[in-house]
């Protein structure tokens, strides 16, 4: 493969990539929902093989399931692998906390603001895929905080789950009666008690935050379990 094939090959795997991420994360593509190369190499215009290098990628986030001799289908994360997830991005924002004592620096806040802020507009629009890029930028200064790479790379290797998260917490709540998607509220008081320099009340919200969302999905589909026998 000559140097611009390969070029037009990555180019052609984004452009595949960042369409199913889309179509995935916003609900235009359904669990379970069958993902045929040939179909979606024709909508895309392009050849087979840059999907094929979208799809193991888009494995790797959590968002698609290979199984041999079935191909690919749209993903979920199971509830347990979604509660461990969140526990570990939780633990490791907590870690770098301790480590910077809750300070984040003025450049670092207004980050987290500007974040906040789209997360804001963003309610209710139905735009999954933006509120998980602005959750990501917002959380990216928590875990900088602590000023060690190792910590951000283990932060880091879970961050292409976080697609996968939001859509694990969708599923599992939109049959819950009284139940309103709140993005905003916890974000705010992440914000606020860390401006604060409160670290305590700041880890206690990370945990409602993230282990508590983990652990009400682990709840629930453990009563849908028992409703199903």
């Amino acid at each position: 493969m000559t140097k611009k094939s390969d070029e037009n090959r990555q180019t052609c795997s984004q452009k595949a990539l960042v369409y199913l991420r889309e179509q995935i994360i916003n609900g235009n593509l359904l669990p379970q929902e069958k993902l045929v190369e040939s179909e979606l190499a024709g909508i895309l215009g392009i050849s087979r093989g840059p999907v094929r290098d979208a799809l193991k990628q888009l494995a790797i986030e959590g968002l698609v399931d290979y199984q041999p001799n079935r191909g690919c289908t749209v993903a979920l994360l199971s509830p347990r692998d979604a509660y461990e997830v969140f526990f570990l991005r939780g633990s490791l924002e907590k870690l770098a906390l301790q480590r910077s004592g809750c300070h984040i620096g003025s450049h670092g806040i207004f980050l987290m603001e500007a974040a906040l802020e789209e997360i804001r507009a963003l309610a209710g629009t139905g735009n999954t895929l933006k509120e998980v890029n602005a959750d990501e930028r917002f959380h990216r200064e928590i875990i900088q905080s602590g000023q060690m790479s190792r910590l951000v790379q283990m932060w880091e290797l879970l961050s292409p789950l976080n697609g996968a998260m939001f859509l694990t917490v969708q599923d599992a709540n939109q049959n819950v009666p009284g139940y309103v998607r709140d993005l905003v509220s916890p974000h705010e008081r992440i914000l606020e008690v860390i401006k604060q320099g409160n670290l305590e009340a700041a880890c206690q919200a990370l945990d409602k935050h993230y282990t508590g969302a983990g652990e009400r999905i682990y709840h629930q589909s453990l009563l849908k379990e028992i409703n199903r026998r």
